[in-house]
């Protein structure tokens, strides 16, 4: 089988087809994280699993089921899995092969999913493969429609925390690269101990010496993360443990405006930039908790990609921006569909001034002033114009308004 890298798993997320949701912000009674492990890989059992039950910490295992049923090289075998399950911790479903289920035919897309529930039901536990994980995080409308006849919920690879009235079909996670520092980590945890939100955190393939690939991450590392979580006190869960705790919402509520990120991605947006980012800094922030920070530098943009959204229904777009130390930087927003260019207009001609340092402002950009008042909009650019190296921008609060 081939295997995606970091980078591809990114660009390859398709979006979920939704045309309007507020990010959730209603907080549990407590923060909680939930420590999820991908595939199914040897490591997990022989490395992270003593770290984890030596800490009475649970997991959520999501596994490639032929891998565990087939005996692939490098992969648990089933009396482990079954070990696992005996052991407190959660068996939920990677799909059969670890295909990407945008590329599938229906036939092929029925048998991943259900075949590989039924599976962990058969031979692991008959409460087993609840919960799902899409492989490379790629999903589109077709795969949601079908995996929702299937599973109780969905955890994609979009960065953030989730909150009571998340959407339990597109559950936030941060993956965990062997690139993330423990620090990263330990920051995560609390913020969603000081918001009161769940944050979920993924991991792939272990290794006691240096990573070699993007995908392992060192045992040391994994067991000050496990300290640290011990030491704050916050409250481990499963995924069905934290699942049972929201407010169990399938779709996203009607709202006012089409957020595309207000402290993270919208519903049915993903997260395709190329430029230096951050979605999750929280030093310079409009609202909330956390604002984009981004380097606009030789021609480099932020990308947020959705399956589709009907122009019609919208009258302009509002977003907040922060020039950092600098200010001045040469900015454009642009809108496409498909590769093909809608409109687009510099943020200093919609402000009528140069972006200022140390502040934040409001851009509200009518959709009549981009040409841009009918059709279908899938990709949404916030890119550098100066073709040079600019001062760190922020972005807040970017919204598509009706």
């Amino acid at each position: 089988m081939t295997w995606m890298n970091w980078t591809s798993r990114a660009l390859c997320a398709a979006a979920l087809l939704c045309t309007s949701s507020a990010f959730a912000a209603s907080p549990f009674a407590e923060g909680m994280i939930s420590i999820t492990l991908d595939d199914g890989w040897s490591t997990q059992y022989s490395l992270a699993r003593p770290a984890l039950k030596s800490r009475n910490i649970p997991a959520t295992y999501y596994l490639v089921t032929d891998a565990v049923a087939q005996g692939w090289g490098g992969y648990m075998s089933l009396a482990q899995v079954q070990t696992l399950k005996a052991e407190g911790n959660e068996i939920a479903s990677h799909t059969r092969t670890h295909s990407d289920l945008t590329s599938l035919t229906p036939a092929q897309l029925t048998s991943e999913l259900h075949d590989s529930r039924t599976w962990l039901q058969t031979n692991v536990g008959a409460t087993c493969g609840k919960d799902f994980a899409s492989p490379y995080g790629a999903y589109n409308a077709t795969v949601m429609t079908a995996l929702k006849t299937e599973y109780a919920s969905h955890r994609t690879i979009n960065a953030g925390r989730n909150f009571k009235d998340t959407v339990i079909y597109e559950l936030r996670a941060n993956d965990v690269s062997s690139a993330v520092t423990v620090a990263q980590v330990k920051g995560w945890i609390n913020q969603a101990i000081a918001e009161k939100s769940w944050l979920i955190i993924l991991f792939h393939e272990f290794t006691s010496s240096t990573p070699t690939r993007e995908t392992q991450y060192r045992t040391t590392n994994f067991t000050n993360i496990l300290n640290y979580v011990q030491s704050t006190g916050i409250r481990t869960v499963t995924v069905e443990q934290g699942l049972a705790l929201t407010d169990g919402l399938t779709e996203a509520p009607p709202s006012v405006g089409t957020v595309v990120y207000d402290d993270a991605m919208g519903s049915g947006f993903q997260n395709w930039s190329w430029a230096t980012h951050d979605l999750d800094q929280s030093v310079t922030v409009h609202s909330g908790s956390t604002a984009v920070s981004f380097e606009p530098d030789y021609w480099e943009a932020l990308m947020f990609h959705h399956s589709g959204l009907d122009l019609s229904l919208y009258q302009s777009i509002d977003l907040w921006v922060h020039g950092g130390t600098t200010g001045g930087q040469q900015v454009r927003l642009a809108l496409y569909n498909g590769g093909t260019p809608l409109g687009s207009i510099s943020l200093e001609t919609a402000l009528g001034h140069p972006i200022s340092a140390g502040t934040w402002q409001k851009v509200s950009i009518p959709l009549s002033a981009l040409g841009a008042t009918s059709g279908t909009v899938d990709d949404f650019y916030v890119m550098d114009e100066s073709g040079s190296d600019q001062g760190t921008l922020y972005v807040d609060d970017f919204v598509l308004v009706p």
